[in-house]
């Protein structure tokens, strides 16, 4: 078992002629994928997985890992400029003292 493991699998069709056969069925007008696959004797599966891994227009473009920016009103701040912040409270003008302390109690 462990020596199937090491061993690649050596696939059928190389990267350049899998590239060809895309093209090829790209320049062919009216005929049905499945109709391609079957007079060039290939799975539909092996086609759609080639036209997956070697194209890069469509659906087949890679996610960049890591996170993505999020765009949202309600991360930003509000209009006015930040004037204090208290524990946590954002305070956007100038208030009596007498407030503050009502809040941190």
């Amino acid at each position: 078992m462990d020596q199937l493991n090491d061993k690649k699998i050596k696939s059928r069709y190389s990267k350049t002629k899998m590239l060809e056969m895309l093209d090829e069925y790209d320049k062919t007008r009216g005929m049905t994928i499945k109709e391609f696959c079957k007079l060039r004797q290939i799975s539909e599966g092996l086609f759609y997985s080639a036209r997956k891994r070697h194209r890069a227009g469509g659906s087949a473009k890679k996610q960049s890992p890591g996170f993505i920016a999020i765009n949202s009103l309600a991360l930003k701040e509000p209009a006015g400029s930040l004037f204090a912040e208290v524990n946590g409270i954002r305070l956007y003008q100038a208030v009596p003292a007498e407030y503050l302390k009502a809040l941190i109690v």
